[in-house]
């Protein structure tokens, strides 16, 4: 069948350029969008043509819903493809996508109004069976919040309703820190989401984040790709992932694949998603949330089942069937992936932007790289600092790791601090490697996960003085 005339990907960096392959392996031709400071990106230099959005804020470009439309129309195209943040899962936007006659490679507006706040997905999740975690979803008078925490017991997590990332999350250890908790937590829902309204969980010790990954068509047809491990998290945002999880019997998996699939099919789900879970010590799990779009991390599962999962969303977005069962997705190996990204974890992961000086690119057998970044590009101090995915695929577990590890001191980024030598660390880590791990790994080893050697502070200190002699000859140049 024929599929679309030309896709519009509404994102930038290493997703941007991630979704224009599979369209280009479909003979789909591909606009993107730019702001100013990405002018020269190379998803603007890898897409079919590129179109103007604005400003470098994300409020003016990538999250102008009128620019948006305005430039996919202009460059003839009949899809949109968001990728993950900026309006991925805006249903707002999926209607205004709607109503020009365009086709959103997403979940349905309704859809996503319905897991995309979370106390609403909540609801939802529970009416179809999945288990949840306690929670205070009427979270708006600290006296609640102190009632809630003495009768499930302390430690709460305070979440903003709307959005993701892990903005706006507020770890509770006692009574006395509610109040001030709550009101930290509302104003940075309110600035990231424009909207304020939290809730409140019971948080669990020693949890292990595992989310599964799932496909449906709009005919009813659901599966799920098996699972992903997310518990390496920095601020409760993702660093490491792996597919599958090492914590995992083939009963709990099959259980929990199950409950995904129910719950999706009585959703009225439709492309890919992801329903995330935490498993607590003694093995019982219960829903985070859905996220209604492509993940960040999507690309070990690909590495362990053969899918293409965004090749997928555009052929179900065409109007394509889902014809596999469940028993035939295979899942074979183990795949692992390291996020790049521009922050300086000594700093508190504080973001760090500056010239790409040099960049020393993976290469070898069993290593995926998934990048927005080249040698010369600035990184931009607009938007989230991921610059790259780098993923290793082996027979095993131990595997996986040593390849990563062979993957690690390849790679090098000059001019920028990344997260580069804490992964390195990470990958070293007796309890890593024998999968004691949890989602408070990174807070635990901190100290140790972040001393930078003597060599690695001196690669830095000649890299930013490289970048200051490229910025002064760039200037003397162009003046």
């Amino acid at each position: 069948m024929g599929y679309f005339r030309k896709i519009f990907i509404a994102n930038r960096g290493e997703i941007a350029c991630r979704a224009i392959r599979p369209a280009r392996e479909l003979g789909i031709p591909v606009a993107v969008g730019y702001s100013d400071c990405d002018a020269l990106s190379l998803h603007v230099k890898l897409a079919d043509e590129a179109v103007r959005l604005g400003p470098s804020p994300a409020s003016l470009s990538y999250l102008d819903i009128d620019a948006v439309l305005r430039a996919a129309k202009d460059s003839g195209c009949d899809a949109i493809f968001p990728g993950y943040g900026f309006l991925a899962e805006n249903p707002d936007f999926a209607d205004a996508v709607d109503r020009e006659g365009l086709v959103f490679i997403g979940p349905s507006a309704r859809v996503m109004r319905i897991l995309g706040d979370k106390i609403t997905a909540r609801k939802a999740l529970a009416a179809s069976g999945v288990p949840v975690t306690p929670a205070l979803e009427d979270a708006d008078e600290a006296e609640k919040v102190i009632r809630f925490g003495d009768r499930v017991g302390w430690p709460l997590l305070i979440k903003a309703s709307a959005g993701g990332g892990g903005k706006g999350m507020q770890k509770v250890s006692s009574p006395y820190e509610v109040e001030e908790s709550l009101a930290s937590a509302r104003s940075v829902a309110e600035k990231a989401f424009g909207k304020g309204t939290v809730f409140v969980e019971k948080f669990i010790e020693g949890g292990r984040h595992i989310e599964f990954q799932f496909l449906a068509d709009r005919y009813g047809n659901v599966i799920h790709l098996g699972e992903r491990e997310c518990s390496i998290q920095r601020r409760h945002q993702k660093l490491v992932e792996e597919a599958p999880s090492s914590l995992l019997t083939p009963e709990v998996r099959a259980r929990m694949g199950a409950v995904v699939v129910k719950a999706m099919k009585e959703i009225g789900y439709e492309t890919a998603g992801t329903l995330e879970f935490l498993v607590d010590r003694d093995g019982k799990f219960y829903a985070l949330e859905v996220n209604t779009r492509i993940q960040v991390e999507h690309t070990v599962t690909e590495m362990i089942s053969g899918f293409d999962i965004i090749r997928k969303m555009y052929k179900i977005a065409a109007g394509d069937r889902l014809t596999l069962r469940q028993e035939d997705v295979l899942l074979r190996g183990h795949a692992i992936q390291c996020r790049i990204n521009a922050e300086d974890p000594k700093s508190n992961f504080s973001p760090s932007f500056g010239r790409v000086t040099f960049l020393r690119q993976i290469s070898g057998p069993f290593i995926r790289t998934e990048s927005g970044i080249y040698q010369g590009w600035d990184v931009p101090p607009f938007y989230d600092s991921l610059l790259a995915k780098i993923c290793s695929v082996g027979k095993d577990r131990e595997t996986a790791i040593q390849r990563m590890r062979r993957a690690l001191r390849e790679y090098e980024i000059w001019g920028v601090r990344t997260t580069i030598p804490l992964l390195r660390r990470i990958m070293d880590h007796p309890d890593f490697v024998s999968g004691k791990i949890h989602t408070g790994f990174i807070e635990e080893n901190i100290a140790g996960l972040t001393e930078y050697t003597e060599a690695e502070e001196e690669i830095y200190k000649v890299s930013r003085f490289v970048a200051q002699v490229s910025g002064l000859g760039r200037n003397i140049h162009s003046g």
